[in-house]
């Protein structure tokens, strides 16, 4: 595709991904088109306001005029909050993941779209695991998943609904994301390598759960950068009607966390405590990223320590890891609480 040729439309554009990938894409010269509920604001696209368009509304009621032009969609817009889909509101979860993606993916064929890239989840791999020393398998794209959750359910239910819709004319590209971590302008400290460094740097001690024997597949949002700006760039025969793991390394989180304090006393000199709370019921997985090297050509975009040390020197700079919109579970539930997020759309 011509970085020239007509127009990006990146739904969520505002939150955590969207905070980087757009920028990204309009520096590498693709004209930009944002549809987002705004529900966070959108402040984290402050430094490209003036060269993007951006368009507040709802997935599930998108105005015809956004996909004029439309070359590409990326569709990042979504719940992406395990704990609140499963705590809080399935049928919001649901709502927006599900059907939102459903009916986007209908409008967007209708006009003649073909290039449709969503944003899935490796939590479609999650599992409970009873036994702290059970083998946990590492899936490939192939593989029957275990769907523990609303929110892994919501998932795969909206690439279901895109696969009916795959033809000669419409070609969805799924992308299951591995476990997420980086600096973001819409920051999100609910996700376990932030989480470490925020509180690292707070209180000089992390908390690792479940005895720190549940796997992640570790994830740099920079490679998530790099895979859907590929998944812009290669030939549709290529990637179009599949689904890529997204994956960095699959980790132990308890053997990560004695990594990450070697890393942090790089910063500050001193050891900080890792609180190793015992086993219990969890959600467990390990993705396949074979795939994502074969066809995506993906090396790490950079080191796990380079994004950490990227956080904690925006957290030094006063990022104020406070704001209640850098957690999706609370602001989510508050939210839903306040009327802002409606589950009778």
């Amino acid at each position: 595709m011509s970085r020239e040729q007509k127009k990006i439309l990146v739904t969520g554009g505002a939150g955590y991904i969207g905070a980087v990938l757009v920028p990204h894409l309009v520096a590498q010269g693709y004209d930009v088109r944002v549809f987002d509920a705004l529900h966070f604001g959108d402040d984290a696209l402050s430094g490209v306001t003036g060269q993007i368009e951006i368009v507040r509304g709802n997935i599930l009621h998108p105005p015809d005029e956004i996909f004029d032009n439309v070359s590409a969609v990326i569709h990042l817009a979504g719940v992406s909050s395990q704990a609140f889909a499963a705590r809080h509101s399935p049928r919001y979860t649901d709502l927006v993941n599900h059907i939102g993606t459903e009916v986007f993916a209908k409008k967007a064929k209708a006009h003649g779209i073909a290039r449709f890239i969503f944003a899935s989840s490796c939590s479609i791999y999650c599992s409970y695991k009873y036994d702290a020393n059970a083998v946990i398998q590492t899936y490939t794209e192939q593989d029957d998943a275990p769907m523990a959750g609303p929110y892994a359910l919501s998932k795969r239910a909206a690439e279901e609904a895109l696969f009916e819709l795959l033809d000669d004319d419409f070609q969805p590209i799924m992308l299951r994301k591995g476990t997420l971590y980086g600096f973001s302008p819409k920051m999100r400290y609910d996700l376990v390598v932030n989480a470490f460094t925020k509180d690292a740097f707070k209180d000089k001690k992390i908390s690792v759960h479940a005895a720190g024997e549940i796997y992640r597949p570790l994830t740099d949002i920079q490679d998530v950068v790099f895979a859907y700006t590929k998944a812009l760039e290669l030939p549709l025969e290529m990637v179009g009607g599949q689904i890529f793991n997204i994956a960095g390394e699959n980790k132990k989180i308890g053997a990560f966390a004695e990594e990450f304090e070697e890393y942090i006393q790089e910063k500050i000199e001193e050891p900080i405590e890792i609180d190793v709370h015992p086993f219990e019921v969890v959600m467990n997985y390990k993705a396949d990223n074979k795939k994502f090297k074969d066809v995506f050509g993906w090396t790490p975009q950079r080191t796990r320590k380079e994004a950490i040390f990227e956080i904690w020197d925006q957290l030094a700079a006063g990022h104020d890891y406070t704001n209640p919109k850098y957690y999706n579970d609370a602001w989510h539930k508050e939210a839903l609480a306040q009327g802002i997020l409606r589950t009778d759309i």
